[in-house]
């Protein structure tokens, strides 16, 4: 009878040094966590990718500038004149929604006097220009001279792309993936580690425009130029990612 106290205290203090063990590793397993964490060392790779496709549309900008004594004569011209490319263009296959005003400006014109440092108004300019939206390419080189025939003093472009480029983003980055992991598996096996798994990955897409060769065009007379022929040549899609790995 008189051993029954010891045991029950023998077995009070092997309760309390099993709690005090379990509170000690549930405090300590995360520093040893970070501890295991911090030794794993990373690998960064990048990789670069581009893809070449034939454009499917093009995009020029036409304008109209006027000048005239007065600011409703200078913008009547401008609209006259504006009217007429609209409807050329649109003779020459152009689809209304595929015309867009990105410029309208009115400034004055002032003559200075040197002598004296005063300054006379003598007129008004006008401008206003349209992007035009080709997605018939073999229709581009009439739109232009048809812009230029009637009316269009200013002429810019055009620059090629692709109505849908998601298909050609979607294998350049699949190619600049697959060459950035390429690359981390020569220099893992050179270096003795292994490839544990990805911990982060960026990535970027371009699409440049495509512009050809002497392709702005200023005022002229269109009497004396044969007919345009526009070469849309290629546009390319660059994918460039970087990889970092868990060694």
């Amino acid at each position: 009878m008189m051993n029954a106290p010891r045991q029950i205290i023998s077995r009070a203090a092997l309760t309390g040094t099993t709690a005090l063990v379990l509170l000690v590793a549930t405090l300590l397993f995360p520093l040893i966590a970070a501890a295991n964490q911090s030794n794993n060392g990373t690998l960064v790779v990048s990789g670069r990718a581009e893809v070449r496709a034939t454009p499917d549309m093009a995009r020029f900008s036409v304008g109209v500038e006027t000048r005239a004594e007065t600011v409703d004569e200078a913008g009547r011209l401008n609209a006259e004149a504006m009217e007429r490319v609209r409807t050329a263009l649109y003779n020459a296959g152009a689809a209304p929604e595929a015309l867009k005003t990105t410029n309208f400006n009115v400034y004055p014109e002032w003559h200075y006097n040197r002598d004296d440092g005063t300054r006379t108004l003598i007129g008004y300019r006008v401008s206003h220009n349209l992007e035009v939206t080709v997605t018939d390419l073999d229709r581009l080189g009439a739109m232009l001279d048809a812009a230029m025939s009637d009316g269009a003093n200013q002429v810019s472009g055009p620059t090629f792309g692709l109505i849908n480029p998601e298909e050609l983003e979607a294998q350049a980055l699949a190619e600049a993936v697959r060459r950035a992991r390429a690359k981390a598996e020569v220099l893992a096996r050179a270096s003795g580690v292994y490839l544990k798994g990805i911990s982060h990955i960026s990535e970027h897409v371009a699409l440049p425009p495509s512009m050809p060769i002497a392709a702005s065009y200023a005022m002229f007379d269109v009497a004396e130029r044969a007919a345009t022929e526009i070469s849309a040549g290629e546009v390319t899609v660059t994918a460039n990612v970087s990889i970092t790995f868990q060694i």
